[in-house]
């Protein structure tokens, strides 16, 4: 009879999925299995725990092999406390980067987690084969009785003494691990519908960045690459499911993708399949940190492409202490222009709390990205992960780290009757940035997304710099009336302020804690609580209360600017006016799920898509009309086709918002603009349809 072995890359789906990639990790390590012992095993794959535990229910593994990162940890480890609850002969094997390298926290681990008999910390394929034949051979009693190590695995035998085996070295050539798309074996989790497919052409990261896991010298020792051709076939074998199941993105998951020059190949690739098969529509990666200018050259025919830039900050103190080199800035702007030519997203990544930052650093680093013309600025507050430099013990005694605890947006859900919460350690103070400067900036960055994290607002950013105004000063100006006024879009804002404090509790315990009432997991359920800030921000922002915000934003704008220019009043007023109609109708009743509406009708006096088609290279008053224009701007099928992938995929309706947040992580709202039908001509005016 075959040994029954179960992989699972596990994820909720309370409300909605919440990590909905396919699992390729634990694909990899499979497929690689079945290729050595498929004539003895039978490998299955899941990713839903209600699932995992029906089969176990019905058909007990031998083997249960576990994904483990910081957003599936905790469910992974009660997944593996059930099944060895019900069948405690199960070996039960985790494989991950949520798992510390010292020895020390190792063991402090699996006195911890009983459950967890191996813990594989690094590339799986070749050190669960390892795992695996052993126990073809002797069965987990026998592993465990001994301390024989087993090369990539750690154990703790029953003497409760850890057993680390030798590190193993990646291959460079990792064609020598079967593809587990093209041997079928992640068909069912493209065909959900649910799951974004992702490619994987490089392992491996060259560079030393003290706060993120890839980075460690295991990581950095080696790397590793996939044949073209074998990247090729993945993609065209993808293309194929993803275009009968109505899935429209894809996620390159390397960590530099674009580093190298062979990945302009894969590039090729994709325009190849975009141009014959509209696939994919959106395209994510983690592009490379050097080699930009060739990277931004590769990409400007790619379409559904957000170029990120992870700067994290433009300090050369505190660069220096995560180990990244100093920011080139007007190479970085130059970066960025190209970017902006050829028609694509640019996206600076910041991350607040990091080491030596200050209040007045970490402001001059958002300056220095709006300086830069991005047209994103995405906020991160510093995560302590496992096996990072930033986690050492070291760093905690030097820096004096703040920590807190977080409840990871969406990450929660009853298993088998058993809460399950996933938490993350954030840092919210060090001996140079304080709790209230964590929390100045912690709603500063909701006035980011809403602002500038959407494309929303574009156009009356554009006319504020026209204006002769600092942006970051107008901001400055907005963010303290936020705090301080009380008329209704502040309060809504007042809300996420609110939030930003009480998301931050001072251990695990205490979250779980509060959570595991039923009257306050409820909480979790409607929304209340449990939300990404950032993603709540751009939902209350473009759907709750985008009227609130658009016409608050644009009364700030003109009360800022008649104060500054009081002679241009009557301009000024007129020319907002135009942009505020604009911006009303590019956004407007579109996430209406029983009616969208698709075109938008309104009178201006300024020819806005010359201004913009300009690329805003003079003031809108040299773009003034003779007299009154109509202006029209209308959805086409391709995005009214997209509008509704995104209900049915995310379980959007009135009673059910994560839906959006978590949509918005993936689809930047700019893909539901209206677009202008024609250019703007002067003639007598047409009946106005939309309300500004």
């Amino acid at each position: 009879m075959k040994r029954k072995v179960y992989f699972a890359d596990l994820t909720y789906n309370t409300l909605v999925v919440s990590s909905d990639l396919t699992p390729l990790g634990c694909g990899y390590v499979a497929a690689y299995a079945r290729s050595l012992y498929g004539n003895e095993c039978d490998i299955r794959i899941f990713k839903y725990p209600e699932n995992l535990l029906k089969a176990v229910e019905s058909e007990p593994p031998d083997i249960f092999a576990g994904s483990c990162y910081v957003w599936n940890k905790s469910l992974v480890l009660l997944a593996a406390k059930l099944i060895k609850e019900k069948h405690p002969a199960v070996a039960t094997v985790l494989g991950g980067p949520a798992f510390p390298l010292d020895e020390k926290r190792q063991k402090l681990f699996f006195e911890r987690n009983p459950q967890v008999d191996f813990f594989i910390p690094y590339d799986g394929e070749i050190p669960f084969s390892n795992l695996l034949n052993q126990y073809l051979q002797s069965g987990i009693d026998n592993i465990l009785s001994g301390s024989a190590p087993i090369d990539g695995c750690i154990y703790r035998n029953k003497k409760e003494k850890v057993i680390i085996g030798s590190s193993v070295k990646r291959p460079k050539d990792l064609d020598i691990f079967p593809s587990p798309y093209l041997g079928g074996m992640l068909d069912r989790f493209i065909e959900d519908g649910k799951f974004s497919p992702m490619v994987q052409t490089t392992r491996g990261c060259p560079f030393t960045c003290g706060y993120c896991w890839a980075s460690n010298e295991q990581n950095r020792c080696s790397m590793g690459f996939f044949s073209q051709e074998r990247i090729e076939a993945e993609l065209r074998y993808i293309t194929d499911i993803a275009l009968k199941n109505n899935v429209f993105d894809l996620v390159l998951c390397d960590s530099n993708f674009g580093l190298y020059p062979r990945d302009k190949k894969t590039i090729d690739f994709i325009y190849r399949l975009q141009q014959e098969c509209n696939y994919p529509r959106i395209l994510s990666a983690y592009f490379g940190k050097g080699n930009r200018a060739e990277l931004v050259k590769n990409l400007s025919k790619v379409k559904g492409v957000t170029y990120c830039f992870p700067s994290q900050s433009t300090d050369s103190k505190v660069l220096k202490n995560i180990k990244r080199t100093p920011t080139d800035l007007k190479q970085l702007a130059e970066y960025v222009a190209e970017v902006h030519k050829a028609d694509n997203i640019a996206d600076a990544e910041i991350i607040t709390g990091l080491p030596y930052e200050t209040r007045e650093t970490h402001i001059h680093t958002i300056e220095d990205m709006l300086n830069c013309d991005f047209d994103y600025v995405e906020p991160f507050t510093l995560m302590l992960l496992d096996g990072t430099e930033l986690d050492s013990e070291e760093a905690h005694r030097k820096f004096k780290y703040d920590i807190r605890y977080r409840l990871i947006p969406r990450n929660f859900g009853k298993i088998d009757g058993n809460y399950s919460f996933e938490i993350e350690r954030v840092v919210v103070g060090t001996n140079s940035y304080k709790f209230d400067d964590y929390i100045y900036f912690r709603s500063f960055h909701g006035l980011l997304r809403l602002l500038l994290n959407n494309d929303i607002y574009k156009e009356l950013l554009r006319y504020i710099k026209q204006s002769n105004v600092k942006l970051i000063d107008w901001l400055v100006y907005v963010f303290e009336d936020l705090r301080n006024r009380s008329s209704e879009s502040p309060g809504h804002f007042k809300e996420y302020v609110e939030e930003a404090h009480s998301e931050l509790w001072n251990s695990p315990e205490d979250i779980i804690g509060y959570y595991s009432k039923e009257e306050n997991y409820n909480k979790l359920l409607t929304g209340e609580r449990g939300n990404n800030l950032m993603q709540k921000c751009t939902v209350a922002g473009s759907f709750l209360y985008f009227k609130d915000y658009v016409n608050y934003f644009f009364d700030m704008a003109e009360q800022y600017l008649l104060g500054k220019y009081p002679q241009r009043g009557r301009d000024i007023t007129a020319e907002l006016k135009d942009i505020r109609m604009f911006i009303m109708a590019k956004l407007s009743d579109i996430f209406n799920q029983k009616d969208i509406k698709r075109s938008v009708a309104f009178s201006v006096t300024h020819n806005i898509t010359a201004w913009i088609n300009d690329n805003f290279s003079k003031p809108i008053s040299s773009y003034k009309l003779q007299a009154p224009g109509e202006l029209v701007l209308e959805l086409n099928d391709e995005q009214i086709r997209l509008i509704k992938s995104v209900y049915k995929r995310f379980n959007i309706s009135d009673d059910n918002l994560y839906g959006w947040y978590k949509a918005s992580g993936l689809i930047y709202v700019n893909s539901y603009f209206r677009k202008p039908k024609a250019n703007i001509e002067s003639k007598k005016l047409a009946e106005v349809k939309n309300e500004s």
